[in-house]
């Protein structure tokens, strides 16, 4: 029995040392550079990990044949055809009919030939991947239409934040202290997300004071000049240019409501950020977005789907009924965030999917 014993605690001590020397290790592609969404998520994820003991490198440091996590659309086909295990966190694709229909209201899009290429590529990095991560309910269904993926060899998981990092505000004014402040938040593009903003804002029976935040693209930064100088809005609209993630929280905790005009998002980093500070959001119905506020939020319906008046008349009650019971849609808000967008259960999720063992305490209740 000593002897077992003894080639037990020796067969340890080498387990330990060859983790000293060659810790778990994925790789992550593309590198997260940008302050785009899915670089944010990735570098959430990627400190995450290594607080675990993971070593995270670019593709360029690590054995080829170590889990890879990757986003986009590959070019390299070689990179698909790798013996590695590859696991592949889609963004999302280019939706002929939604390209039809916003062209025809707005006249300024079209689909073109490179969103077909690229719909193919994603075609065939959701073929040849062995796992795949959807960021909501919605994207799969939209990307069934591509490849649907056998059962057992995909997930649902949405974007998470840092529980402790993004809080709601310690103390939020009184209904009646102030007027109410509604904000949105992002890489502020497309015709419709700025107009559409101030024109359900400027629907409800008191001026609200209107919080914007991020960068514009050339039709939103005409949009909020156009606003500016109305006489309605004079002094009730405060921009802020893009910030990096970790300092929206202020941000986030001087608005009421947080409005995100936009149809067909997948899960979108914003909306998960403003839930974790107590901060409820009004959406269209159309998209991943109404899946990811649950009970924290309204989401509207807007039959044509094109941003027409059912969703700004609809989108202006949903922000009169939060504020007339803001408390409760706060709660709400946080819940939400606290039951399905905590970094740490995320983390777990993606560990998981790329092959490594659960942690303890993981629920694994979400796995298809």
């Amino acid at each position: 029995m000593g002897e077992k014993m003894r080639n037990m605690h020796d067969m340890l001590t080498i387990a330990r040392l060859r983790s000293l020397i060659d810790p778990p290790s994925f790789t992550v592609l593309p590198w997260p550079r940008a302050r785009g969404g899915p670089q944010v998520m990735l570098r959430r994820f990627i400190t995450g990990a290594r607080q675990r003991g993971f070593r995270v490198w670019h593709d360029w440091f690590l054995p080829q044949d170590r889990p890879c996590l990757f986003i986009g659309q590959p070019r390299r086909k070689h990179f698909l055809a790798s013996p590695r295990r590859l696991v592949y966190r889609v963004a999302g694709m280019y939706i002929e009919e939604h390209f039809r229909r916003f062209g025809e209201a707005f006249g300024d899009r079209s689909f073109r030939p490179e969103y077909v290429e690229a719909n193919q590529r994603v075609k065939e990095a959701l073929i040849r991947s062995d796992f795949v991560i959807y960021q909501s309910a919605w994207s799969k269904r939209a990307l069934d239409t591509l490849h649907q993926r056998p059962a057992g060899t995909w997930e649902v998981i949405p974007n998470a934040v840092s529980l402790d990092g993004f809080v709601p505000a310690s103390a939020a004014n009184p209904p009646g202290a102030r007027p109410p402040v509604l904000g949105t938040v992002g890489f502020l593009r497309s015709r419709p997300r700025l107009e559409v903003f101030f024109d359900v804002a400027r629907r409800l029976a008191t001026r609200p004071t209107l919080l914007v935040v991020g960068a514009l693209d050339h039709h939103c930064q005409a949009t909020l000049e156009k606003a500016l100088a109305d006489p309605y809005w004079r002094d009730a609209i405060r921009y802020v240019p893009s910030v990096a993630p970790d300092r929206l929280v202020r941000y986030y905790q001087e608005m009421d409501c947080l409005v995100h005009p936009v149809i067909g998002d997948s899960c979108p980093n914003v909306v998960v950020e403003a839930l974790a500070c107590g901060v409820p959001v009004v959406c269209p119905l159309e998209g991943g977005t109404a899946e990811l506020i649950g009970a924290g939020g309204i989401a509207v319906d807007d039959p044509a789907m094109l941003y027409g008046e059912p969703l700004r008349n609809g989108m202006a009650e949903a922000i009169t009924t939060i504020l007339a019971n803001l408390a409760h849609f706060r709660r709400q808000a946080r819940l939400r965030a606290e039951e399905n967008n905590d970094i740490n259960q995320l983390i777990n999720r993606y560990l998981q999917a790329l092959g490594f063992a659960a942690t303890p305490g993981e629920d694994d209740g979400h796995r298809h």
